[in-house]
């Protein structure tokens, strides 16, 4: 048993120098490496850092995107008609009519003209037809500047404002309607003329001449619608 010892002794000792030479082998690649990589440094750091770069990049799933906006469906636009609210059937929309057929509506030449209608007033031979109203009735007689009876019908001159004679507030105005009052009424005995009614107003033309206008004029009346139409001072 004595002679046994030694050799256990040895295989244990071997055993220990063995794994210690590993030992000192593993550290001594290790030191190599570092001095390998921290010489080559400059050239080893920027591939390194494309290679991470490269790894952590997410790749953009194009072709899912395309194929969801392919898939992705249209709205559908639907026309909608609203109903009156009784209930009543909608009637068919239009159709354009095609070149060459005649259409329906009334032309403007058919229409019936908003101009009044131009009645000639012819007074014959006989002079003084028109007097001052009150002596000789309502048949053909002047009242005031602008209103007359013609055959029993009351016409007013259209446009024009005269000074008043029965309530005048001055003198001066007194003065000047009774002026336009005999005017008028010789403008109408001056021998035939033509009216036009419109509206309860009637328009009085001689041979184009408006007597509204000639009142205007010789500054027996003022257009209606001026601002002052005073006739006191």
């Amino acid at each position: 048993m004595s002679k046994r010892k030694p050799s256990s002794r040895r295989r244990t000792s071997a055993k220990s120098g063995g794994a210690g030479l590993w030992s000192w082998l593993l550290l001594f690649g290790v030191a190599v490496g570092g001095i390998q990589v921290y010489e080559h440094r400059d050239n080893l750091l920027p591939k390194l850092k494309e290679t991470v770069a490269g790894v952590s990049k997410p790749t953009a799933p194009q072709s899912r995107s395309r194929e969801v906006a392919a898939e992705k469906p249209k709205p559908s636009v639907t026309q909608t008609v609203a109903l009156p609210a009784s209930g009543a059937p909608v009637p068919p929309r239009a159709i354009a009519m095609p070149n060459g057929v005649a259409s329906t509506q009334t032309s403007p030449a058919a229409l019936p003209s908003s101009r009044p209608p131009v009645e000639n007033v012819s007074l014959g031979e006989k002079s003084g037809t028109f007097a001052f109203c009150g002596r000789s009735g309502l048949n053909n007689c002047v009242a005031d500047g602008n209103t007359f009876w013609l055959k029993g019908a009351k016409m007013k001159l259209a446009g024009i404002a005269v000074p008043q004679t029965d309530q005048a507030r001055c003198l001066e105005e007194r003065q000047k309607g009774f002026a336009a009052k005999v005017r008028l009424r010789d403008m109408l005995n001056g021998g035939n003329f033509q009216v036009a009614s419109m509206g309860g107003a009637s328009t009085l033309s001689r041979s184009g001449v408006s007597f509204a206008d000639q009142l205007v004029r010789e500054g027996l009346a003022l257009p209606v619608g001026r601002g002052n139409q005073s006739w006191c001072g």
